[in-house]
């Protein structure tokens, strides 16, 4: 038995050799090979070659336009530059399903318009093309880590920037460039400043003699000749940027395929240094249980609470009403339950435990723990449920019952995998994290938000319409059914473009800064239709699904 138990224990115990010269011949081997070995070159110089065509794409689909389905097409070119590149490295297929994620996150770019929504997407689909780039040729994505799950991303773009330049060294002869710039370069820079203080002479008499070469001159110096060269220069250095991410990007993709032929250490830097801090530094088993059982006995002191009073259905509790006490701190129990996985998980990779005894009362006491955290989950949902029924949805309620959701699901992933294979506790999180957006997205919480608010209207009679109508181009199909709802509402509201003068000396909202739920709905509506009109988001490359179709339903409206 292993002196220490942890959730990447069994992917850890590889033999610990120098990576820096293995790495070093990997990179060699792969991207600079010998004299005898042509066929690689032309590959390299095609590689280069779709980098930069890639990046003039970049160029047109992202500077200077919102995202829309740009992002798709941008990932589809880029998964079809992988593959003609490395067509005699398919992809492995324990990790073809990370393709389908991919493409859905970069759909959902262009079919959703809620920022919120389309950053998470974005996000998403840029970490999902370092996994495919990093397991494209070699690895498993069931062997990450906790900690090299979260570094995965920075660590492809490290090596893709770390990459370019082994592909230009190999396609590049660097001796004759240098002697052809000792022969040519050289002379020309020395000749241009002999000739620059002759320049400035005969310009200075020139111009004074004809006012028209002056002007000519004038405008050559002032680059009035380039009105968007700041525009033009942007644009070539984001076209570089994305071309060399990109050539190093497909490198270290297919370089891979030599790390898994020398069975080198998949692991990164930070994480090799984090196991040797591990193993000099652990925790003992008596602190171990320490923390646990302390921190076991608070929340088994506040479980009871919560089973007498919430659970119960006590009417008060002190100075609150049972309404009052339901409706507060489903945050606080939320990132409680954060921190106490956050918790279960560093001491499970801290602790040492020198026998089976040890290591089976470490499980049940973090089994325990996880038991604890449920019911508080429990706990959060039924006061965010309560919170609801009073005062409607919002975004952000809406993003706590989904999450609550899926870190229950990770919860009961971690137990199971606690007391089976803990090493695959990370596939699990991704899955889980891949799970919550996706979730976010198939709701389409805007219009979800709004679905829900009217039916609590039909039931209270209260609509919170200034906070359905800052909601996104997602919501316009049932903002159109809200206006219609409370068409013959007689109810009013101050009208926030009033501002300070909506209210009387006396106190009182001046009838004229009165409006009902319709006109605010009519407005936002109006307003938004012409908004909408084509302009910058209707460019093919800012293309998005649900703008479109707002558009459509607010010109038929």
């Amino acid at each position: 038995m292993a002196d220490f138990v942890s959730l990447d224990e069994i992917f850890h115990q590889e033999n610990q050799v120098n990576l820096r010269p293995i790495k070093l011949r990997m990179m060699q081997n792969t991207l600079s090979p010998s004299k005898s070995d042509k066929p690689d070159l032309p590959l390299a110089r095609h590689t280069l070659w779709q980098a930069l065509a890639l990046g003039w794409v970049a160029d047109q689909l992202f500077y200077g336009q919102q995202l829309g389905i740009s992002v798709l097409l941008f990932v589809g070119l880029l998964l079809v530059s992988l593959w003609i590149n490395g067509r005699s490295l398919p992809l492995t297929p324990r990790n073809r399903w990370l393709i389908l994620p991919l493409l859905f996150f970069a759909s959902m770019v262009f079919i959703r318009a809620n920022p919120f929504l389309t950053f998470l997407n974005t996000v998403a689909t840029l970490c999902l093309l370092a996994a495919v780039a990093f397991f494209y040729a070699a690895g498993q994505v069931s062997s990450l880590s906790v900690l090299g799950l979260g570094l995965l991303p920075l660590r492809v773009a490290g090596n893709a920037v770390a990459h370019t330049p082994l592909l230009l060294a190999q396609t590049i002869d660097t001796k004759a460039v240098q002697l052809r710039g000792r022969q040519n370069v050289l002379p020309l820079l020395r000749g241009a400043l002999l000739a620059l203080p002759v320049l400035a002479i005969f310009t200075a008499l020139l111009s004074s003699a004809d006012l028209a070469f002056a002007n000519v001159i004038e405008t050559i110096f002032q680059f009035e000749f380039l009105p968007n060269l700041a525009t033009l220069i942007g644009q070539g250095v984001f076209v570089l940027v994305m071309a060399w991410l990109v050539a190093g990007g497909l490198a270290y993709a297919l370089a891979r395929r030599e790390a898994e032929k020398l069975s080198v250490d998949d692991r990164g830097i930070i994480e090799t240094g984090a196991d040797w801090l591990r193993q000099r530094f652990p925790l003992g088993f008596v602190e171990t249980a320490t923390v646990l059982g302390l921190v076991n006995g608070l929340f088994l002191l506040f479980t009871a609470v919560q089973f007498t009073y919430l659970f119960g259905g006590r009417r008060n509790i002190g100075d609150f009403t049972y309404a009052e006490y339901a409706r507060r701190g489903f945050f606080e129990l939320v990132a409680v339950a954060v921190l106490s996985l956050g918790l279960i998980l560093g001491l499970n990779w801290l602790a040492r435990r020198e026998n089976k005894r040890q290591i089976s009362w470490f499980n049940a006491q973090s089994s325990l723990m996880v038991g604890f955290v449920l019911l508080m989950l429990v706990s959060a949902w039924r006061r965010m449920a309560l919170y609801e029924a009073t005062f409607g949805y919002t975004d952000l309620r809406l993003i706590v019952f989904v999450f609550i959701g899926w870190l229950a699901v990770l919860l009961g992933w971690f137990l199971l995998t606690l007391w089976r294979k803990p090493e695959r506790f990370a596939i699990g999180l991704l899955l889980c994290v891949i799970g919550f957006i996706a979730t976010l997205n198939l709701l389409n919480f805007d219009a979800f938000i709004v679905r829900r608010n009217l039916a609590h209207y039909e039931q209270t009679g209260e609509l919170d319409v200034y906070y359905l109508v800052g909601l996104s181009a997602d919501a316009v199909p049932m903002l159109l059914a809200a206006e219609t709802a409370v068409s013959h509402d007689p109810q009013t509201i101050t009208d926030w473009s009033c501002g300070r003068d909506s209210v009387s000396a006396e106190g009182e909202v001046l009838p004229e800064c009165q409006v009902t739920l319709a006109t605010i709905l009519s407005r936002n509506l109006d307003a938004r239709r012409e908004q909408l009109a084509p302009t910058s988001w209707a460019t093919w490359p800012s293309f998005n699904l649900s703008r479109h179709q707002a558009y459509l339903v607010l010109g038929n409206r």
